[in-house]
């Protein structure tokens, strides 16, 4: 009898041992499949359109994950950059949604980063004008009846046309925000003050 017990003790352990590891087992291959899937990275993504020299702030970024190579992480900026990212400035047009990257965020004391200047009552002399487009800014002395360009290939950052972002039709009461780089801000700065300034789209704006 002592016998037959302990063989019965010995079959009931092994199939307990048996089923443990089985479930041990599954456990890991879940945990394998699921680690395997979840290869993302948390990076952050403009929240909405960013014009050039938006400094970023809360309500300009947000976290997105992605699936990227090395090279391509090391471009991004990560969860763990949130800190250092805020208060920096961004130095191009950046689409709602799309990824922040190190080419299109500058530090605000860098001088690489873009300034942008407002026109008052400029005048879009060729007709429809938008966020994006590209212009030649040409100032008008009626007065001497002279005209010269001022800056060529500009980017418009904004247009103030009752809010739509856009300007249809040649207007003389507009305000046309664009990129201007430091060099070119006085000389623009004194053709507003001065002359009437018009805007032209360039051929690389169609």
């Amino acid at each position: 009898m002592k016998i037959r017990q302990s063989s019965a003790v010995t079959r009931v352990s092994t199939g307990h041992v048996v089923m443990v590891l089985a479930g041990a087992l599954g456990v890991l291959l879940t945990l394998s499949v699921v680690h395997a899937a979840d290869h993302t990275r948390a990076v952050f993504a403009a929240a909405h359109d960013l014009a050039p020299g938006s400094v970023l702030d809360a309500s300009a970024i947000r976290l997105t994950r992605v699936h990227a190579n090395a090279a391509v992480n090391a471009s991004l900026f990560g969860l763990e950059q949130r800190a250092s990212l805020r208060g920096r400035v961004v130095t191009g047009s950046v689409a709602a949604g799309a990824l922040l990257t190190r080419d299109n965020v500058r530090n605000a004391s860098d001088g690489a980063a873009p300034r942008i200047m407002s026109l008052p009552k400029a005048r879009a002399v060729d007709g429809a004008l938008a966020r994006g487009d590209r212009v030649d800014i040409i100032a008008v002395d009626h007065e001497q009846r002279q005209a010269q360009y001022v800056m060529h290939d500009v980017l418009v950052v904004d247009v103030d046309a009752r809010g739509s972002g856009a300007l249809s039709g040649a207007s003389d009461d507009v305000t046309v925000t664009v990129d201007v780089d430091g060099a070119s801000a006085p000389r623009l700065a004194a053709a507003v003050d001065t002359k009437v300034v018009s805007l032209v789209r360039t051929a690389s704006a169609s």
